[in-house]
């Protein structure tokens, strides 16, 4: 009987826990309708987070995110533990994953260790907040709430925050990117030896940046060259290489390889 009476304890409170959210992503008429339904999926599922009760209501149908025509929507985006350059380059990598290209910031506060951001786009839905969980957290953020009203706000810790770039290594690698802007952990490496390929030459431009975002120093040279070897600040984490003028001088990618 006691045991009983712990389960049930548990369930409350795991239930509990969630009841807001749950009630502010499908709305409270059909958080009434389908109350018991949802008491038992999360009994059932273990759930232990948020993403967890969100892929429960998304399985059963429960949240809603279709119009019957394309609109304009203005998703809310609050960071704590924020770098507003940092953030903002997290939450534009994410909607480009995620399929979004065409978007543009409408309002932007900063107060404290509060970032906040509105953007507008035009959508035939709202953006899948379990896709935004599952990607965003590819960049070291977790979606801690979600609140909807018109529109969704997501409130994202980014403590963690890092750039999901690949590491710089001792074998030469070739990276290929449609956009022309390329990114990279520096690994630790000191040097590195960044070239085109064969049928190309670029004018480099290279930006160096500490783990928090923060531009150390930018390498740039308007004559054209196929290979350039580069010196690492002390504090550099990431590195971002393109062309000066165009991508199209290194359309077919460049190779990249650390140093000592």
């Amino acid at each position: 009987m006691k045991k009983l009476v712990i389960f049930f304890l548990v369930l409350t409170f795991a239930f509990a826990k969630y009841e807001n959210l749950i009630i502010n992503l499908i709305g409270n008429k059909t958080y009434i309708q389908y109350k018991g339904l949802i008491q038992t999926l999360i009994k059932d599922n273990n759930v232990s987070s948020i993403e967890d009760v969100i892929t429960i209501l998304k399985e059963n149908g429960l949240i809603e995110l279709f119009f019957e025509k394309p609109k304009n929507i203005h998703p809310t985006f609050i960071f704590v533990n924020n770098n507003p350059i940092f953030n903002t380059k997290t939450l534009y990598n994410t909607l480009n994953n995620l399929g979004y290209y065409y978007f543009y910031p409408i309002k932007i506060n900063k107060k404290n260790n509060i970032y906040k951001i509105t953007l507008e786009m035009q959508s035939n839905h709202y953006i899948d907040p379990l896709n935004f969980i599952k990607e965003i957290k590819n960049y070291g953020c977790n979606v801690t709430n979600i609140k909807k009203t018109q529109n969704y706000t997501y409130y994202i810790d980014c403590q963690n925050e890092y750039i999901n770039a690949p590491l710089i290594t001792q074998k030469t690698q070739n990276f290929l990117n449609i956009k022309g802007e390329y990114w990279f952990n520096t690994n630790n490496f000191k040097k590195a030896l960044i070239k085109t390929s064969k049928y190309d030459n670029f004018h480099p431009y290279i930006a160096f940046y500490d783990k928090n975002l923060n531009l150390l120093n930018i390498i740039t040279n308007n004559n054209l060259q196929r290979q350039i070897i580069i010196n690492i600040p002390k504090q550099c984490l990431y590195i971002k290489i393109r062309d000066n003028f165009t991508k199209e001088n290194i359309k077919r990618g460049i190779f990249i390889k650390g140093l000592e």
